[in-house]
């Protein structure tokens, strides 16, 4: 669909939060203008429209009131929470228009294989925000392996550093805290880390197995005389709330992740959300259910090994990856590629395009622009890799939800037996005593 003669592709944007808000910033850079919004959040619509949005853009509080017409827009970002991907996505492919679904595709493989099954054959480009896999560095990183600059990959070993504070914001204080309302650890936080795996090794995935533990963000963790709530307590911790968002807030930075958690950019309204919401109380209180650690491993069917750790006990900092291949060994982050050649014992380092300025922790290495980037010229002309893409995004679900079943189970899993119909799956465990003691070893 050709852009010429308007300023720019007309834009509905389903879900204005943090995700949301990123991605119609990146696509108005290029020309965009958001036409639509559908978002709960009084304030996060009013900050996105009057942002990025046209004159006299739709809005509504729900998708699903959310009145669009064929002609009426060129794409669709969906960007709602985890558990409420599959509906939005069903109802707006009717339009025809290439969409942008934020990741994972659902809360669960049952979700992934109903959303598939109600696109059927006839389902417009859908881009899944694996971002890794656009990200500067990975092309840079598979240009060298087209070179043949690291000989044939024989092992990875991924680092996704998720950073001690993060983990706080997101798993345990956050929207991501249970896995009753939000998608698996790996599939939440890492799907697109096993997306850019299977996007560097071009085999299929035959065994998965995944070990998992929530050791330290629980009561019997609590410190002695920690109070309910951060601004209650007198304990010297590094979780504490004021540290996280009130001092960012006094310092006048109210950017991610301040703007999650306050309905107004003021230091007044985050002194009320610690003082009420869940942002303010304390990580131990023990209601989570999401593991702090977990280790995942890959067999692929060329004989390729792969592990990928998750941890919340880092700095927050770029992804860390190791590769060994049969000329070199690539250490990868999103600053570039060092490479370790066999045949000299020499080290080299590529930089990645715009690795100095492109935020490498808070856009995925650039990964989000180049996303934008990819999924704007789909929107102006349409490509077999576009009407590809949303196989390929769940051949990679397949993967995670598989590792999530071997977590589950403490057993070794071949994606390919993970069931195709939505009937025969089912839904992941919501959070329960159990879960800790049990699933989470």
């Amino acid at each position: 669909m050709s852009t010429t003669g308007r300023r720019g592709p007309r834009l509905a944007v389903i879900g204005a939060g943090t995700r949301g808000y990123a991605y119609a910033r990146l696509a108005a850079e290029r020309g965009a203008e958001v036409v639509a919004v559908a978002e709960p959040d009084d304030r996060k619509r009013r900050r996105l429209l009057s942002s990025f949005g046209s004159t006299g853009a739709r809005q509504a509080t729900s998708w699903n009131t959310l009145k669009l017409d064929t002609g009426e827009v060129d794409g669709v970002i969906v960007a709602t929470m985890d558990d409420m991907h599959v509906d939005p996505t069903l109802r707006f492919a009717r339009l025809g228009v290439p969409m942008l679904l934020e990741k994972p595709i659902a809360r669960s493989w049952q979700g992934c294989c109903r959303l598939r099954a109600g696109l059927g054959d006839s389902a417009p480009p859908i881009l899944v925000a694996h971002v890794l896999r656009y990200a500067p560095y990975t092309a840079l990183l598979r240009s060298l392996i087209a070179d043949d600059a690291i000989g044939d990959i024989v092992n990875v070993l991924h680092l996704e550093p998720v950073g001690f504070w993060h983990f706080a914001h997101s798993f345990v204080r956050g929207n991501w805290h249970t896995t009753a309302t939000a998608a698996d650890f790996m599939v939440a936080k890492a799907c697109h880390d096993v997306d850019w795996i299977m996007h560097l090794i071009d085999s299929e995935c035959v065994a998965v197995s995944s070990f998992a533990s929530l050791t330290h963000f629980r009561t019997e963790s609590r410190p002695t005389g920690a109070a309910d709530r951060c601004v209650d307590c007198t304990v010297d911790c590094v979780y504490d709330a004021r540290r996280i968002y009130l001092d960012a807030a006094l310092a006048g930075d109210f950017s991610w992740p301040v703007e999650a958690v306050v309905a107004e950019p003021t230091v007044a309204s985050v002194k009320d959300a610690l003082d009420n919401t869940r942002y303010g109380r304390c990580v131990y209180l023990g209601d989570n259910d999401v593991p702090d650690a977990q280790v995942a491993s890959m067999l692929f069917a060329g004989g390729q090994t792969a592990t990928i750790t998750l941890s919340a006990f880092t700095e927050l900092r770029s992804r860390q990856t190791i590769i060994s291949g049969t000329r070199a060994e690539a250490t990868v982050t999103a600053a570039g590629v060092e490479l370790y050649s066999f045949a000299d014992q020499r080290r080299r380092f590529w930089a990645a395009d715009g690795s100095k300025s492109s935020g490498l922790n808070a856009s995925h290495g650039g990964g989000d622009r180049a996303l934008i980037r990819r999924y704007l010229d789909e929107i102006d002309e349409p490509t077999s890799e576009g009407r590809q893409a949303f196989g390929e995004a769940l051949r990679t679900h397949r993967v995670a939800f598989a590792i999530e079943e071997a977590r589950r189970h403490s057993t070794v899993i071949n994606p390919r037996d993970m069931p195709d119909d939505p009937a025969e799956v089912s839904s992941p465990r919501g959070s329960s005593g159990s879960e800790r003691t049990g699933g989470l070893k």
